[in-house]
């Protein structure tokens, strides 16, 4: 429209010729032509600057959304991989990285080509692998990327949507390390423990073809470590140890290059959590601080070398918390209590750097709850009820936030029931007020496992009619 009166008017010139152009006699017909060519000329540029504007625009637009999917997709992966889950199924080892790196590869093309949106960008990803991909096999623009790219934007959504997708990929590029690795890690999170086994063997045995180079040991020491990581989940601890002894030494073999490398360092610190959950989990309380605490270690310097990244104080603050929980149990409650308390000081700053990161909302209200275990275990339980409220009050406004979060929603009920225990001795009626909210929640989680079979069943019925819109 800011160029429509520009073009009216050439449109206008078209006409009768006007008299002021009469009076050049020859001459004017020339330049009413050359008139004619500048006017367009202007309407041209003023519509391609418009158009600029509009691909700066959505640009900008695409960039802020992939960085919210990125943020969505970290909290998908912090989620338990099912309800009531106590291992820690996050992915490590560069797998978050990998998966984030497919959602930017999105953003900078697919997402560009679909405005933004998510589902549209998926559907024309599934129209480009439909006969319309490059060659496959490689990695960039090409149906292995697609696939990628696909997998990652639907683990926004769910593991089991993003699962397919990846597998794809994986067959598609049997010779890429990453690409098995992605594969193992969704398998591992839906419970597939053959599959993800499968995947992450083949991902060292790439590593080994390698020989000596980074790449091939950095696909090794990853690969041990899912590989343990499944082997925990069977409860198979000594073999889980050996794996990450395996990686621990990969690691240290690539740190003997360089030394520098902190990225090498933090998996390092990794190695020695994983080795000492193991032994956490045979009751070696002994092997596993020590585990723990040369971990702490390597965090405590990293953050030395760099107070300013958030991702190593909160590596620091979890280490702290994984030290005074294995305190606690041998009875060194001053020293597990300053432990917690060292760990509740960072996570408080994270969260006044970040007060919209949820995870570290919810890290810090588990801090409060954990400081008020180790008060009762002192017997000091009027302040241990102090804590309990404060961590309350946050775990209350995150759940509202996210009622759908079934992890956050248990420990909300843990919550109550801690609170509402304290309260029976002097306080019957908010007592049992709490309780019952507790009640609730598990009630309410109890029947959302009993109808998973279900679900799945219903899912299934979706798929098959997503499937024909696919072709």
């Amino acid at each position: 429209m800011e160029f429509g009166w520009l073009l009216h008017g050439a449109i206008g010139l078209v006409g009768p010729m006007p008299t002021w152009l009469r009076d050049f006699g020859p001459v004017g017909p020339v330049l009413l032509g050359g008139v004619i060519v500048i006017v367009l000329a202007i309407a041209a540029l003023l519509r391609r600057r418009r158009r600029h504007v509009e691909q700066v625009l959505l640009a900008k637009q695409v960039v802020d959304e992939a960085t919210l999917l990125k943020a969505r997709l970290r909290q998908r992966l912090s989620e338990p991989a099912s309800l009531f889950a106590n291992a820690n199924a996050a992915p490590t080892m560069g797998a978050c990285e990998a998966f984030e790196g497919d959602i930017e590869a999105a953003a900078r093309t697919i997402l560009v080509e679909a405005g933004g949106h998510r589902s549209k960008a998926k559907q024309i990803l599934r129209r480009k692998m439909n006969g319309h991909g490059a060659l496959a096999g490689t990695l960039n623009g090409s149906e292995v990327g697609y696939w990628r790219q696909l997998g990652a934007l639907s683990l926004l959504d769910s593991v089991s949507d993003a699962l397919p997708a990846y597998v794809r990929a994986a067959d598609l590029a049997p010779e890429n390390a990453e690409a098995q690795m992605l594969a193992g890690v969704l398998y591992l999170r839906l419970g597939n423990l053959g599959a993800a086994e499968a995947a992450f063997r083949r991902q060292i045995e790439l590593g080994k073809v390698g020989n000596g180079s980074a790449d091939a040991g950095l696909a090794r020491y990853r690969g041990h470590t899912m590989l343990g990581d499944v082997l925990a989940a069977r409860d198979e601890h000594d073999q889980a140890a050996a794996a990450y002894a395996l990686a621990q030494r990969e690691v240290k073999g690539l740190l003997e290059r360089d030394d520098e490398h902190v990225g090498l360092k933090r998996d390092l610190s990794v190695t020695y959590d994983r080795i000492g959950d193991m032994h956490a989990a045979k009751s070696e309380v002994d092997a596993a601080l020590e585990n723990y605490r040369s971990s702490l270690q390597i965090a405590e310097a990293l953050v030395a070398r760099d107070p300013q990244n958030v991702v190593w104080q909160h590596d620091l603050s979890v280490s702290y918390d994984r030290i005074g929980d294995l305190l606690d149990k041998k009875g060194d409650r001053e020293l597990a209590l300053e432990c917690f308390n060292k760990s509740l000081a960072i996570v408080k700053a994270l969260t006044l750097r970040d007060p919209e990161n949820v995870q570290w909302q919810w890290d810090l209200s588990a801090s409060h709850d954990r400081i008020g275990d180790a008060l009762i275990a002192q017997g000091k339980l009027a302040d241990a009820l102090v804590s309990y409220r404060r961590g309350l009050e946050i775990a209350e406004t995150l759940a509202r936030r996210d009622p759908g979060h079934a992890g956050w929603q248990r420990d909300l009920a843990v919550s109550y029931h801690k609170i509402g225990s304290l309260e029976a001795i002097g306080n019957p009626s908010e007592a049992r007020e709490l309780l019952e909210k507790g009640r609730a929640i598990i009630d309410r989680l109890a029947q959302i496992a009993a109808h998973q079979a279900q679900w799945r069943s219903d899912l299934s019925r979706f798929d098959e009619v997503l499937k024909t819109l696919d072709g």
